[in-house]
């Protein structure tokens, strides 16, 4: 297991992805996969530290394990510092991935809002809102807790064969 804590701004968007890339490999089977699903799920992540508005610590105009059940379908800028629980300064999300018998699991964990994380159906027009339904669909399993610190959602990827 190998865990990485990010800032809670988009720009650490891509450098989710390229922490799980590096982790799986160029030659990874589910290297792919892996890296999207987690853009997905770190750009849900960055939405929900920035709470209402999606605005992060001032900017204005900016956007901002698995014990769930698997498939089922903010508030202040500051977040919850890990050894003290206290609220004190910008938020950050955390991803792990963990390398399993038949895959991988990736977790990512943020402050989070008070809603259930559930894949919808945006529209055709639409920019956003399709990334719970990317996991949906090419996740083995997924699911999501809630924890001390906020929310844990998961996806696992099997290897083909």
């Amino acid at each position: 297991m190998i865990s990485h804590y990010f800032p809670a701004t988009r720009d650490q968007i891509r450098h989710a992805r390229d922490f799980v890339a590096g982790l799986l490999g160029d030659g990874h089977p589910l290297r792919d996969d892996a890296v999207l699903l987690t853009s997905e799920l770190t750009t849900n992540a960055v939405e929900h530290a920035c709470g209402p508005g999606g605005r992060l610590n001032g900017e204005a105009g900016k956007s901002g394990g698995p014990d769930g059940e698997a498939g089922k379908p903010g508030g202040p800028d500051v977040a919850v510092d890990r050894a003290a629980g206290v609220n004190d300064g910008p938020r950050e999300f955390l991803v792990t991935l963990t390398f399993v018998e038949r895959g991988v699991l990736v977790t990512v964990q943020d402050p989070g809002s008070s809603r259930i994380p559930c894949p919808r159906d945006p529209g055709p027009d639409a920019v956003g809102g399709r990334g719970l339904a990317l996991v949906n669909t090419l996740a083995a399993r997924w699911g999501f807790h809630r924890d001390s610190l906020g929310t844990v959602i998961w996806f696992e990827l099997h290897s083909p064969g």
